[in-house]
C-alpha cells in the first residue's frame, strides 16, 4: 500500500474516535439526548489533501444494546486516484461488556496499486491475535509484543465505543490505545466547545457544531527509515460534530488532521442516511 494513503486511511478512523457532546447542524435538528436503543447510520465523506479530492469514504455504524458492527469502505478519487488506485474495506464486530467495547473480529482488505493488503485480527477478552497480515511486517519495523497489544482496541471499535458513550454522557475526553496489526498508537481527545463550521461547496452541512481536538502518538511498531523522526511526532487534528437528524447520534460534519507528507488533510460529510438497526439483543451477528 502506498504509505501516504495508509497513513491517511489510518488517521480517518482515529479522528472518528473522538466523539463530543451533540450540537446543532444546518439540518435543523436539535441537540441529541442520551439514548440506549439500537441505532444504524450510513454516512459518506470526501477527503481533500492539498486542495484536491483524493478519496471517498462510506461508513455504516450499527449499534444495539448488546453489540456493534462498523464498516468502512474507502477508495481513492479524482486525479489522485487516476495515478494511485486504491480501495479498502474494513469491518469490525464486537459486544458491550458494561460500559466497555469488546471487539471480537476485525477484518480489513485492500488493493493498492495492484498489491493486496489484508489484516485479520481475532480477540479473546481484549487479547488480539493477528490471523492474517499481508504483506508481512516490514523487516525494519519493530514488532508489537503481545504484552504491548494487550487491552487495546482497533480504531473502529474505539469509534463505536465513543459513539455509544456520547449517547449516554455527551463526553469527549478520553484516552485509548489502538492496535492495527503493525502499529500501536495512543489517542487522546478533549472537548473544545461550540464553533461555527462555515459553508463550503464540499459539503451541504454547516452551522454550529461541537469541536473536539485529538492527538495520536505512535508508541510501538516503529519503522526505522528516513521518516522515523516524523512518525514519532504526535499527529493532531480537530473534528466538528452535530446531530444531523432527530434521533440520530452526533456525527462529524468536518475533520482536519495532520498527515506525514501532505500537511493538513480534511474530511467533509457529503451524505447522511439514518436507518433502522439490524442488530437486536441476543441475535447472532
Amino acid at each position: 500500500m502506498n504509505r501516504t494513503l495508509a497513513l491517511l486511511l489510518g488517521l480517518a478512523p482515529l479522528a472518528l474516535w473522538a466523539l463530543p457532546h451533540p450540537a446543532l447542524a444546518q439540518s435543523g435538528a436539535g441537540p441529541a439526548t442520551p439514548r440506549t436503543e439500537a441505532t444504524t447510520v450510513d454516512a459518506d465523506y470526501a477527503f481533500y489533501t492539498a486542495g484536491l479530492n483524493t478519496g471517498d469514504l462510506s461508513t455504516a455504524i450499527d449499534l444495539s444494546p448488546s453489540g456493534y458492527r462498523v464498516k468502512f469502505n474507502f477508495h481513492t478519487a479524482g486525479l489522485f486516484g487516476a495515478f494511485i488506485h486504491g480501495q479498502n474495506e474494513t469491518v469490525v464486530e464486537g459486544r458491550w461488556q458494561g460500559s466497555d467495547a469488546v471487539p471480537e473480529r476485525y477484518d480489513s482488505v485492500g488493493l493498492w496499486s495492484g498489491q493486496k493488503w489484508e489484516t485479520a485480527i481475532d480477540y479473546a477478552d481484549l487479547e488480539p491475535f493477528t490471523r492474517v497480515l499481508t504483506p508481512p511486517r516490514e523487516p525494519d519495523r519493530d514488532p508489537v509484543t503481545p504484552a504491548q497489544a494487550r487491552q487495546t482496541l482497533d480504531s473502529l471499535s474505539a469509534m463505536a465505543l465513543l459513539v455509544r458513550r456520547v449517547q449516554l454522557t455527551g463526553s469527549c475526553d478520553g484516552t485509548a490505545r489502538l492496535f492495527d496489526g503493525r502499529r500501536l498508537m495512543e489517542l487522546t481527545a478533549h472537548t473544545v466547545g461550540n464553533e461555527t463550521v462555515p459553508r463550503s461547496s464540499r459539503s451541504p452541512y454547516w452551522g454550529t457544531a461541537q469541536r473536539c481536538d485529538f492527538e495520536g502518538l505512535l508508541i510501538g511498531g516503529f519503522e526505522h527509515d528516513k521518516e522515523e523522526g516524523s512518525t514519532r511526532r504526535p499527529k493532531r487534528g480537530s473534528a466538528w460534530f452535530a446531530a444531523i437528524a432527530p434521533g440520530a447520534p452526533p456525527m462529524p460534519i468536518r475533520m482536519d488532521f495532520e498527515t506525514l507528507w501532505f500537511g493538513t488533510a480534511s474530511m467533509y460529510l457529503t451524505a447522511f442516511h439514518p436507518q433502522k438497526s439490524a442488530l437486536v439483543a441476543g441475535a447472532p451477528r
